[in-house]
């Protein structure tokens, strides 16, 4: 199971992004896990088997993203078509690709 944490301005985005691709982590059979927080929160997870974290697009450009990066922790942005529709599927995806998993068994 890969742990991927998903940071936004107020975390509201990143956790409704989450709940919308947990059906497509389960029907992938996925291994992943994500979880929700904001940059103001972001640091205390890093300690916690982060696998990868992914940034809502429009924070890319935060201070807190680079010391997010120094953390030895892969980091992406989201792209704007996974996060702007809030797409559950194409988020699973996405995460897949950025951890280098195989493809998810389709549904």
């Amino acid at each position: 199971m890969k742990t991927v944490l998903l940071v936004c301005e107020a975390g509201i985005s990143s956790d409704f992004l989450a709940k919308s691709a947990k059906i497509f982590v389960e029907g992938y059979q996925a291994p992943i896990n994500y979880i929700t927080t904001d940059f103001a929160e972001a640091n205390t997870y890093l300690d916690n088997g982060i696998d990868l974290i992914l940034v809502a697009p429009q924070a890319q450009y935060h201070d807190e993203v680079e010391e997010l990066s120094k953390s030895g922790i892969p980091v992406s942005q989201i792209p704007d078509v996974v996060y702007g529709w809030a797409n559950g599927e194409k988020l699973v995806k996405f995460t897949l690709n950025e951890l280098m998993l195989p493809d998810a068994k389709a549904m």
